[in-house]
């Protein structure tokens, strides 16, 4: 996991359709969102690849290891009987089926347990201002970088062409990466981090972070003046200062300027 955190960190919401009562509890309350992951538009996310292939003896010598570990009494020769059932029980096709239903069990234990930040680096990206922001509506929140420590555990997400298998009979430095934070290629545009949060520290739905680590209010180019207006309430109410600005579509080229708001 990558502890070099940017000094910005930005959180794209829209504000229509009582979405913006959820940032009012961000700006005013402190309060962002731990989001299960099965909430996420991507079907790939969170599902990694598993892979039991490995040599007759990296297999054998796993059996003896959970065979031990768990503490089951055999008499025998343990490695006799791992031999066996190994040859029984590890064929490809049963490999495959074990792979399969380990990804699917890892799916549904994350889905609903641990609970995830998304935010990113850009906070001037057009795609991300229309998928994530209402077309341009909405608004960016602007963090420290340092928020991701104060509510769980933070990681850079990776992008991939492929599909990296996780080796269940080889130990892997970026096995948790691959678990939880690698993507497709189609999403490198989004430059994302996530603040993880495991069942064990509070898992998905609230949590509260310091209000000097809300730094700033991006408004979108396209926002209507009711939104402008409800930001700069919201900014006046807070103890910690905000620095506000509008985003504004460039006239030379395909991207926004963000400036200081009247």
């Amino acid at each position: 996991m990558s502890m070099n955190l940017p000094a910005k960190l930005y959180k794209y919401r829209g504000m229509n359709g009582g979405a913006e009562k959820y940032v009012e509890r961000t700006v005013l309350y402190n309060e962002i969102y731990m989001a299960p992951s099965r909430t996420f538009n991507d079907p790939f996310d969170l599902l990694p690849v598993f892979s039991f292939e490995g040599t007759v003896e990296e297999q054998i010598k796993d059996y003896i290891r959970l065979h031990e570990k768990f503490s089951f009494q055999y008499s025998g020769d343990l490695r006799e009987l791992a031999k066996r059932d190994v040859e029984a029980r590890l064929s490809p096709e049963a490999i495959k089926q074990t792979e399969a239903a380990m990804s699917a069990a890892h799916r549904a234990l994350v889905a609903d347990v641990t609970g995830v930040y998304c935010v990113t680096t850009k906070p001037d990206n057009l795609l991300m201002w229309a998928h994530y922001a209402d077309n341009h509506k909405g608004i960016c929140l602007e963090f420290r970088g340092s928020i991701a420590l104060t509510v769980g555990t933070p990681m850079k997400v990776q992008y991939s062409e492929t599909r990296t298998p996780i080796e269940m009979y080889r130990k892997q430095s970026n096995a948790l990466e691959l678990a939880l934070c690698t993507k497709s290629s189609n999403w490198e545009y989004e430059d994302e981090w996530r603040i993880i949060r495991p069942e064990y520290e509070g898992g998905p739905g609230t949590a509260t972070f310091p209000p000097f680590e809300l730094t700033g209010i991006i408004i979108g180019a396209m926002a209507d003046p009711e939104t402008v207006e409800l930001v700069k309430k919201w900014a006046a109410a807070r103890m910690e200062p905000l620095t506000l600005r509008k985003a504004a579509l460039n006239t030379r080229k395909y991207a926004l300027d963000l400036l200081p708001l009247a």
